[in-house]
């Protein structure tokens, strides 16, 4: 079974008390942020120490900090849907039909890779879909409108840019 990863905004978490706010991050934890969203994979606490002049056991008491605080929530690859065979990458916008919609129950439909939910009446629900022919996007789309919610419209991501740590980059000086 894999597991989901949400995140909920503007709704209390069970334990968002035990979570450090965001305002108690210091500079030296921006910059734990900024070089592990720069490479998590390959960077050492040995390196990061040195980038921002932290004793590497100090870096690695921080990192287990921000994870227990909720602030790293998990560690993802970013992966080229186009180069792993799955194009299109659409973009659907939906309206949860239902009180019933359940964000983690449409994020486990095959082929669906974020789910956000918005505040607002009509297009409340914002999907990225991937599909490797149009058979599987009318499967997915199927399995979609089962789950509670009307597709109104559908895009076909272009192109697109992320940035893995905003907010936290270098601060000016």
């Amino acid at each position: 079974m894999r597991r989901i990863q949400t995140k909920r905004l503007f709704s209390r978490h069970p334990y968002d008390h035990y979570r450090m706010p965001p305002e108690n991050l210091d500079e030296l934890d921006r910059k734990i942020l900024r070089a592990l969203a720069d490479d998590a994979r390959n960077v050492t606490t040995e390196e990061i120490a040195d980038q921002v002049g932290l004793a590497s056991s100090t870096v690695a008491a921080r990192i287990n900090d921000l994870e227990e605080d909720g602030v790293v929530d998990g560690y993802a690859p970013m992966i080229d849907y186009r180069q792993a065979g799955f194009d299109p990458h659409m973009i659907l916008f939906g309206t949860a039909i239902d009180d019933e919609f359940s964000v983690e129950d449409t994020l486990a439909v095959d082929g669906v890779t974020c789910v956000r939910r918005l505040a607002t009446d009509e297009e409340n629900v914002l999907i990225e879909l991937v599909a490797a022919s149009q058979e599987e996007i009318e499967r997915r789309l199927d399995a979609l409108d089962e789950q509670g919610l009307e597709i109104t419209r559908t895009e076909v991501l272009r192109e697109e840019a992320a940035q893995p740590l905003g907010g936290f980059g270098d601060d000016p000086e």
